[in-house]
């Protein structure tokens, strides 16, 4: 373990991050809604990439997606990036800079859907817009030719794509490869829940209160079906290969388990990169020697047919 990822896990620690994201569902409730109101969506102007907006159109009106490129990006592949943010908080700033790093460096232009969250609306409606971007690649890139990339409920959100399309949308062909970091979910069973709690006091970041406030606020809209919250029971038939990244230690690593077992029983190809005495989603801040192993391995898996050597540290 680096000194650089120690302090930065003490800081998480010291900043009290986890316990302001756990306030019980009715009071994060009202502060993920003054967060949005703070923070509504700007298209960016900064000179870093090329920005253009696309206008996606849902049964329930326009949502914006922000095609990210740069001057040399390839034209045959793409990336659909999910951002995070709990699915309540409108986080999408502070992570285009993922997205814009990650196009640069994969050489790729990458797809950043603004999409509708839980304060306002169901998951079925973020998942329609999601599906929607999703199909309007599909109109420039072969399938195998697009990547789908999501972090921690965007993670979630990657899963529960393909089993949109296997549920309701058959005549969308699957992307080539889903990763998912550090993936959000709601534990479905006693077993997941134990999992999490005992979990919970090595993360610096996310606590289970979170996630079951989560589960709660996003009720407020109605019932799903099981796999909209919890993608450890997804129907993910046909889809290729995917890839998991998580610190081994944190909250919602519970699910480990849970995938490796849905996805050997669907036939999906699944590896894991995991890793001890990290934090969420470590991956996509590589700021550390260990996360910037992490992002080179995304970066490794985005660019080969054919992973060349899955690593899996615990």
């Amino acid at each position: 373990m680096s000194l650089t990822s120690r302090m930065l896990i003490k800081f998480l620690q010291l900043s009290g991050m986890k316990g302001k994201l756990a306030k019980g569902s009715q009071k994060t409730f009202e502060e993920a809604v003054s967060y949005n109101r703070k923070h509504p969506f700007i298209m960016p102007n900064d000179h870093k990439a090329i920005y253009e907006q696309i206008d996606i159109q849902t049964s329930f009106g326009i949502y914006p997606c922000v095609k990210i490129t740069q001057p040399d990006s390839r034209r045959d592949h793409a990336v659909l990036f999910t951002w995070g943010g709990g699915g309540l908080l409108n986080t999408w700033k502070s992570q285009l800079g993922m997205a814009v790093k990650l196009g640069r460096d994969a050489n790729v232009p990458v797809y950043y859907p603004i999409y509708p969250l839980a304060t306002e609306h169901s998951l079925l409606d973020t998942m329609e817009m999601i599906v929607e971007t999703y199909g309007k690649l599909l109109e420039d890139y072969e399938a195998d030719n697009i990547s789908v990339i999501g972090v921690s409920s965007g993670g979630s959100q990657a899963l529960d794509l393909i089993t949109y399309i296997n549920e309701y949308r058959q005549n969308l062909e699957k992307p080539g490869k889903v990763i998912c970091v550090s993936p959000g979910c709601v534990p479905i069973t006693e077993e997941e829940r134990t999992r999490m709690e005992m979990l919970e006091d090595g993360d610096a970041m996310v606590s289970a209160s979170f996630v079951y406030s989560f589960e709660s606020i996003s009720e407020h809209w109605g019932k799903y079906p099981d796999w909209v919250q919890h993608p450890t029971v997804g129907n993910y038939h046909g889809l290729k290969q995917v890839r998991f990244y998580y610190a081994s230690n944190e909250t919602l690593a519970f699910a480990v388990p849970s995938f490796r077992k849905i996805m050997e029983e669907q036939n999906v190809k699944a590896s894991f990169y995991l890793r001890d005495h990290m934090f969420h989603a470590f991956p996509v801040y590589p700021v550390c020697r260990e996360s910037r192993d992490a992002y080179r391995d995304i970066l490794t898996y985005l660019g080969k047919e054919e992973h060349r050597q899955i690593r899996e540290e615990t």
